[in-house]
């Protein structure tokens, strides 16, 4: 069941993601075309490094309190005198570095996911209830027209789902009955986390710079669910867009069967009016039953149609007149069903249902019972995979569960198309118009297609999984100055429409080109692994290390050394992008041993020949520069109509691929 639990705490508040903007653009990792400016922020209509060059990749959760919690015989509490749970902070680790939020790549930049991020329940004092790691998964239902008032990365918004590994309990558990029913219900050592992220701001002048908007829910894991999405009822708009006619998103929902209630998770389904969420007005909306399956979006509906089940109270304002609902439920939302109820929906798909006074865009004329907003898929099917997004070295091996599901049942014996995107151009650039565009070539991802072998189909087992393993060849540096390649895997029940499934739905791959590790690597071996680095994230070569200077590696030579022998998953992991393959790293680390232990002659040499860098400026420092030297009210005008980060390349996809239109 997921989050999507009778047992459940919402929380909200503020995240960071100080996410580092050189590397946006493909162009930029090409170490021979490569210019200073291209480390610098954004200067009118001159892109150089984006809007935040200086960014450190960090992810935090920021002042997010429990603001209600659901028990197992449906009651709810927001009251701290009725559970100590409310009000408590919702953050990270206090004793280590932050998460870091990373893409898998900059010509796939619709997959970002955290790493080494650490998730505590503690009280004002900072003594924690429980903790645990969030497994990394990349966020899904990205879409860039939630708020209807801004344009760009300010009106996306995303869904985080995964599980929290490891989870350790303290004595002060014990103090709240929620705390108590959530760690006895849940499976071993996770929970299950959604979070919801949105009306992030990417304007440097602005106080809000980096931070955004974030809804949360924690819930029990159990065993044999997906850890990234929900395994239920997918609601999917019925045209060429991201939403309904009414601005509706895609969106999950549950059936739990033993306690006869609905889930919805409208967290990032409905569109808002500002970057706090208030949510924009469609009207009574209802949430009910299709007796008439072949109803579509757009239709009115009657008593012998639809069965209502509960009316959706998304425009919920508290004292002030502040709209509150979406803090307050986690967005989640909840209706009691009858048995009948039960058993109809095992075979009659789910739908949302206007309200309005006047429908103009309804075919046909609503007798004022409403018309259908959004609903079900068709035939209640849903298809999913994960992980996915999957970092291979070549030659080598992957594989990913894909998972079929009926009206929210498990679908044995399915059938599912699997197939490669093949080749997509001009993926990863910059706007047009900049000034001084880089003079690098933009590489196409997707070739050559004999890298994977994998099956034209799959078939689910009894239990609605199917596993989809993937194996990778050496694709043979097609991208130059990129190591390895970008695939994106497409897997779809026969006959679904390409609405089905949200249009980022792909299992991508990095496949990273074959590597043998030098018996006696040399700084000549690693310099343009470290040149890049340099290159693409001057808070680290500016403000700690610059890893195309050999004197500073030489200097740092045994911090480096940690720093690239640590796990995958610690947050302090390098590279932060986790895009260099295994034996390049091993490569890497074999050097720095050799460095420490005896020297390298070739970067003693380059050491040498290189003049003493200049004194370091604070991070800080910089960046306010940055900002100040550029031309402030000229960025805030630009930043209603940026066309920059992920908004620009989920644009520039569509219109390669086809696709609804990104504003």
């Amino acid at each position: 069941m997921s989050f999507l639990n009778r047992i459940r705490l919402a929380f909200s508040g503020t995240f960071q993601a100080d996410v580092s903007t050189v590397n946006n653009d493909v162009r930029h990792f090409d170490n021979a075309t490569f210019e200073s400016s291209f480390q610098e922020l954004r200067d009118g209509s001159s892109m150089n490094g984006w809007w935040n060059p200086m960014g450190s990749g960090a992810f935090r959760l920021l002042d997010c309190r429990v603001t209600g919690v659901w028990y197992e015989d449906g009651s709810f509490t927001d009251d701290p005198a009725k559970d100590p749970v409310i009000g408590m902070l919702v953050g990270g680790s206090n004793d280590r570095t932050s998460g870091k939020i990373v893409d898998i790549d900059p010509q796939w930049q619709l997959a970002s996911a955290l790493w080494g991020f650490d998730v505590r329940l503690t009280d004002d004092r900072g003594v924690a209830s429980f903790g645990g790691r969030y497994e990394p998964h990349a966020f899904r239902d990205l879409w860039f027209n939630r708020n209807v008032n801004a344009g760009g990365d300010r009106a996306a918004s995303s869904t985080f789902q995964s599980v929290l590994e490891g989870v350790t309990w303290t004595d002060g558990a014990e103090s709240s009955r929620f705390l108590r029913e959530l760690r006895a219900a849940t499976a071993g050592d996770r929970l299950s986390i959604r979070m919801v992220t949105f009306g992030f701001n990417d304007d440097a002048s602005q106080p809000r710079f980096t931070l955004g908007t974030v809804v949360g829910v924690i819930g029990p894991y159990l065993p044999g669910e997906p850890s990234s999405f929900v395994l239920g009822r997918r609601f999917t708009p019925a045209g060429s867009s991201f939403t309904s006619w009414n601005g509706i998103t895609y969106f999950s929902g549950l059936v739990d069967e033993k306690s006869g209630t609905l889930f919805l998770d409208l967290s990032n389904a409905l569109q808002t009016t500002d970057d706090a969420g208030t949510p924009s007005d469609i009207g009574a909306l209802s949430v009910g039953i299709l007796r008439d399956p072949k109803l579509q979006e757009n239709t009115p509906v009657t008593p012998k149609t639809f069965e209502e089940l509960a009316e959706i109270p998304y425009r919920k304002v508290d004292e002030h007149q502040r709209a509150c609902w979406l803090y307050e439920s986690g967005g989640v939302f909840t209706a009691a069903l009858t048995p009948d109820q039960v058993a109809l929906l095992k075979s009659h798909p789910l739908a949302l249902v206007s309200k309005t006074a006047f429908n103009p865009g309804a075919t046909g004329f609503d007798l004022g019972h409403g018309v259908v907003a959004i609903r079900e898929s068709e035939d209640g099917l849903l298809v999913c995979a994960e992980p996915a997004v999957h970092r291979v070295d070549g030659a080598g091996e992957t594989s990913a569960t894909v998972y079929a599901a009926r009206y929210g049942a498990p679908l044995g014996g399915a059938v599912i198309q699997i197939a490669q995107s093949g080749g997509v151009p001009d993926q990863g650039g910059g706007p047009p118009g900049d000034p001084n565009p880089p003079k690098a070539k933009i590489p196409d991802i997707g070739v050559p297609t004999d890298t994977l072998r994998l099956p034209s189909a799959v078939e689910t087992s009894h239990e609605g999984k199917a596993e989809l393993r993937i194996t990778a060849s050496s694709p043979g540096n097609p991208r130059r100055y990129l190591d390895g390649q970008i695939y994106l895997v497409a897997y779809r029940y026969p006959g679904q429409s390409n609405v089905a499934r949200q249009p980022f739905e792909y299992i991508v791959l990095h496949v990273r080109d074959a590597f043998e590790v030098p018996a006696d690597p040399t700084w000549k071996d690693v310099e343009p692994i470290f040149t890049q680095y340099g290159n693409l994230y001057p808070l680290m070569s500016k403000g700690i290390v610059d890893l195309s200077n050999p004197r500073d590696v030489k200097r740092h030579a045994r911090i480096l050394k940690l720093a690239f022998s640590l796990d995958v998953g610690d947050p302090n992991y390098m590279p932060v992008t986790r895009d260099l393959s295994e034996p390049k790293r091993k490569m890497i680390v074999k050097w720095l041993e050799k460095v420490e232990r005896e020297g390298d002659a070739l970067l003693d040499a380059a050491a040498a020949a290189r003049p003493a860098a200049p004194a370091r400026v604070s991070a800080r420092a910089q960046v306010k520069a940055q900002v100040k030297a550029s031309d402030a009210a000229q960025a805030r005008a630009d930043a209603a109509t940026m066309d920059a980060g992920k908004a620009r390349f989920a644009g520039k996809l569509m219109s390669t691929i086809g696709g609804p239109r990104v504003k």
